[in-house]
């Protein structure tokens, strides 16, 4: 397990791993610029966040065939089709969360097709070419014209 990033709560996610034994499946890696490359290694992602606008872990994950385990907060919801494109759970169901990451670590088969599915997902709405087509839709419609 990979473990990106420096933020404020590194030193206890390390402090809670070596109190669980667990530390030697996480590699903490610190501050990574090459995070494409890391999302296209590993079988999946998992977002924990509690509080959540549009996550860009998400986004960076689903474009790399990523398949993503992430929390119900924030834009995730419209992100997903659970189940297809990314695995959604209720931040406060930490047993669905472990459960859900357990059944893509059991089938590296269903992390594909999700990831795969994902990939197509952000292909589709997210690319640059749809943004710009969504932005110009916008500003072709009445409300735009009367300002």
């Amino acid at each position: 397990m990979l473990h990106a990033g420096s933020g404020p709560l590194r030193e206890e996610l390390e402090a809670m791993a070596r109190g669980m034994h667990v530390e030697h499946v996480i590699r903490f890696l610190g501050h990574r610029d090459d995070i494409p490359s890391l999302l296209a290694g590993p079988g999946f992602l998992v977002h924990t966040s509690e509080v959540e606008g549009l996550p860009n872990a998400a986004l960076e994950a689903m474009p790399c065939g990523c398949a993503v385990v992430g929390t119900d907060v924030g834009d995730v919801p419209f992100l997903i089709d659970d189940g297809k494109t990314l695995s959604i759970v209720s931040r406060q169901d930490e047993t669905a969360l472990v459960n859900r990451m357990a059944i893509l670590l059991a089938d590296r088969e269903v992390s594909r097709r999700m990831g795969e599915a994902g990939r197509l997902n952000a292909e589709q709405e997210f690319s640059l070419e749809h943004l710009v087509s969504e932005t110009f839709t916008v500003y072709r419609t009445e409300e735009w014209k009367d300002m």
